[in-house]
């Protein structure tokens, strides 16, 4: 992952060292922090009849494989904004979040740190689905004949889901 190699307060290069209790870049001139934060991602439980909304993956990473819906969250938009346009971008689906299911993080290689911020979506109208965007399908599968998904995070975030409808 790329840094600031120059300092974005006071223009003096930066280093990289312990700083405030962790490793990090950060200016000896100013003391200006550059943060390494993750970038968020808004992941998409989809449920029609007992069944899950899963796509098949276009691109890397997990190219060919299945995961949930979702993407990043843009700039200027809350995690809600960006499960609604990443639906529609992904499934041509319309939705609302229902409810926020949890969180979960993993470094990711060509992204860097990524948290998945888990979000149940109601769906009224199934019949506009069809992949798109950084999809190459989307299927409905059983919620008991689910297939390995791409990482372990939609692992989790399904777990969550399972465990919220036990409660």
């Amino acid at each position: 992952m790329g840094y600031l190699e120059f300092c974005s307060n006071c223009g003096k290069k930066n280093q990289f060292g312990a700083k405030d209790g962790n490793m990090r870049h950060h200016c000896s001139q100013c003391g200006a922090i550059h943060y390494e934060n993750p970038k968020p991602t808004a992941t998409l439980i989809c449920i029609y009849e007992k069944q899950l909304l899963l796509v098949k993956r276009a691109a890397e990473p997990g190219k060919g494989m299945w995961g949930l819906p979702g993407g990043f969250i843009e700039k200027g938009e809350t995690p809600e904004m960006g499960a609604e346009r990443e639906l529609i971008e992904e499934t041509n689906l319309q939705g609302k979040v229902k409810s926020l299911l949890g969180t979960c993080s993993h470094f990711n290689t060509i992204f860097g740190d990524i948290l998945l911020v888990g979000m149940e979506v109601q769906i009224e109208d199934w019949s506009a689905l069809k992949a798109g965007d950084d999809a190459a399908e989307a299927v409905l599968f059983p919620l008991e004949k689910l297939p390995n998904l791409a990482f372990p995070c939609h692992e989790k975030i399904v777990n969550m889901y399972l465990e919220q409808l036990k409660s």
